[in-house]
């Protein structure tokens, strides 16, 4: 595993019984085996919860008062791709489950929740449900305001990984996927696939959850087959920052035959790299799509494409706001499907995959 700097980060607060010093979140995490042991009736709720979000709609139980407020906290541009599917998936299933909302959006474009700080407040006092898009270390501390707050309550997005401390005042769900699970796939689909002696570089975030749990988990992974990685630079999640880093190990002496990209942002960086010195046969691989045009996934530059079913996420977002609604148990963990593409998978088939995928988002794709 590469060497990342530790960052020691002292947590205390009163009303949890578990505090100490931490190296960073994905030492703070357990596993999905590890909380169905700490919390056994947790098993049979989310096996019930996935059930749940595969099957039709079936409106509230319960008669409203009046409408409920919800709050995304989104990061980086509101219009990106991505977060407009949210909202759009989110939108249709809660409009077919019936449920009267109010629905806010505030956005943070430093990534660390700075713009969110000037208006905690009126989130505590007035939203009964806060999705959280991100997660970071220091975004979990800026949460954990929302966790003691009595109204509102915590659904994080994308982070399917209980936290040790939040045992005992955990939010309403976590949501996400099994991204240890994602990655061993796309290893030993790479070991297979690539040449014996084939030389290997990786692009890799700095010391965080996904940069633990996705980036370092490859490199382990792809050194349990006997591959070793030629070169491992450290980059931020931009495109940019991967596009120059890709630039310089495609000039070198000897060029890697595939690039690991970390991150979808930094797929984009490499892809575009790659497009400059189309003459060198590199390939790199991405999660999932950039946009509903299939096309630009389906070039000679990609080996693997791991796609997320990101829709199921976001009607178990609407489904765990009935269920507590309803006033019924619900699962507060729940892990969406995930699967591994080859790059030359044919068009037809790659479609049919993404109409699956983006069921609700997306309508059509190019």
């Amino acid at each position: 595993m590469r060497k990342l700097r530790c960052v020691l980060v002292w947590l205390q607060l009163s009303c949890f019984s578990v505090m100490g010093f931490t190296a960073s979140l994905a030492d703070q995490v357990l596993t999905e085996q590890a909380f169905f042991q700490l919390q056994p009736q947790q098993s049979p709720l989310s096996e019930q919860f996935t059930a749940l979000v595969n099957s039709p709609p079936n409106p509230l139980r319960v008669s409203q008062q009046e409408a409920i407020r919800v709050v995304f906290l989104l990061f980086g541009e509101r219009d990106t791709w991505q977060n407009q599917l949210i909202l759009s998936a989110f939108r249709k299933r809660m409009r077919e489950l019936g449920i009267v909302y109010r629905l806010d959006t505030y956005l943070d474009r430093s990534g660390s929740g700075v713009d969110f700080i000037p208006h905690l407040d009126v989130m505590v006092a007035e939203s009964d449900y806060i999705v959280a898009t991100k997660m970071s270390l220091g975004l979990k501390r800026l949460y954990e305001r929302f966790l003691l707050a009595e109204k509102s309550k915590l659904i994080l997005f994308d982070f399917a990984a209980p936290l040790r401390h939040w045992v005992l005042e955990p939010p309403l769900i976590y949501l996400g996927f099994d991204q240890a699970k994602a990655v061993q796939q796309l290893a030993s689909y790479l070991d297979r696939q690539l040449p014996e002696q084939a030389m290997i570089s990786a692009l890799v975030l700095p010391d965080d959850y996904i940069g633990q749990m996705r980036c370092d988990h490859f490199i382990d992974e792809m050194q349990s087959h006997g591959r070793s990685i030629t070169d491992i630079y450290v980059v931020n999640n931009d495109q940019q920052q991967a596009f120059l880093r890709a630039q310089s190990l495609l000039t070198g002496n000897v060029p890697s035959e595939f690039i690991f990209s970390c991150t979808q942002n930094i797929a984009k960086g490499v892809i575009q790299a790659l497009q400059a010195h189309s003459s060198l046969e590199v390939q790199t691989n991405v999660w999932g799509p950039f946009n509903d045009n299939v096309s630009d996934i389906k070039t000679p530059y990609i080996n693997a494409i791991t796609l997320f079913y990101w829709d199921d996420v976001v009607i178990a977002i609407a489904e765990a706001i009935k269920l507590d609604l309803e006033g019924r148990n619900s699962a507060n963990l729940y892990m969406a499907r995930s699967s591994l593409l080859p790059g030359d998978i044919d068009r037809e088939t790659l479609s049919l995959m993404l109409q699956q995928a983006y069921h609700y988002s997306v309508k059509s794709w190019r």
